[in-house]
């Protein structure tokens, strides 16, 4: 099997490089390499390369900066998704994307399903939705898979910046009527793989098991570390300098996911454990 990778030098595109090198001759490509808002560009590259499948990270996910660059988050969410399912389509090749949990609004008092109405809040939600859309649109075999408050060793994200910030012995507020669950890159990776191998096509939501606020997961991770805990405040999203609204509930139902593959996944207390201890190992908790 002949893989492409878009955004591959991302949180999630070296995990999935990492997850199919030993069953596929994998081009791992990112903006130097493959420009996804260039039509021409994704032709050239698919035409070129000719993959059986397309996994396509490629995304924008500063969710707050999105707010003041409204055109760029567009175009490299909604026209880059478009570019590279259209030249999916033209080849036959199977294409691979990940939406998200911010296309809800949060008002939902129980686990959002695969088919619970869109209402975005952000402008990285609403581009996220108009991505899933086009994706539709062009009418090629693919894979959505939604995710959440994604985690993992490639990049910045919520639990180091927590991490070094309680070393540098600063005072930390954190959301706690946020609700949702943190996810493994290296778990999101390994769902793909279970849900290619059932022959999943269409949207299936992936996250950890259980659920969170971002303050419960902050303290989770200072109290497995050994820090000092009176640096932790609990806040209110809306007293915290964040220009994106945030769905307040966003919880992933996995019970299409189990039903497809069969495979539970695992809670995300087990998933952060491991996650520190590789942070650990390289000293990144002294």
């Amino acid at each position: 099997m002949r893989l492409l990778i878009t955004g591959g030098r991302g949180l999630l595109g070296k995990e999935i490089a990492a997850a199919f090198c030993d069953r596929a001759e994998v081009r791992s490509t990112d903006l130097e390499e493959l420009d996804v808002t260039n039509p021409a560009a994704c032709r050239r590259e698919v035409d070129g390369f000719r993959p059986d499948m397309v996994i396509h990270c490629a995304a924008w996910t500063a969710v707050d900066r999105a707010e003041s660059e409204p055109e760029r988050t567009r175009l490299l969410n909604v026209e880059g998704t478009r570019n590279v399912a259209r030249a999916c389509r033209e080849r036959g090749a199977l294409m691979v994307t990940f939406g998200t949990d911010y296309i809800f609004d949060g008002t939902s008092s129980r686990p959002y399903r695969e088919e619970d109405a869109a209402n975005p809040l952000s402008v990285y939600g609403k581009t996220k939705w108009a991505a899933e859309l086009a994706l539709r649109e062009e009418g090629g075999d693919h894979l959505l898979v939604r995710t959440q408050w994604m985690f993992g060793p490639a990049g910045r994200n919520f639990i180091r910046t927590i991490l070094e910030k309680a070393r540098r012995g600063e005072t930390l507020r954190v959301a706690s009527d946020q609700v949702g669950c943190p996810t493994f890159s290296r778990d999101l990776a390994a769902a793909v793989r279970n849900l290619l191998g059932a022959g999943a096509r269409g949207t299936v939501h992936f996250s950890s098991v259980g659920e969170t606020t971002w303050f419960g997961l902050a303290r989770h991770v200072l109290e497995r570390c050994g820090l000092p805990a009176a640096l932790l405040s609990p806040a209110q999203t809306r007293d915290l300098p964040y220009p994106a609204p945030r769905p307040a509930y966003g919880v992933l139902s996995k019970e299409k996911y189990r039903a497809i593959t069969g495979v539970s996944p695992r809670p995300w207390e087990e998933a952060v454990g491991e996650y520190l201890e590789m942070i650990e190992s390289e000293g990144g908790t002294r």
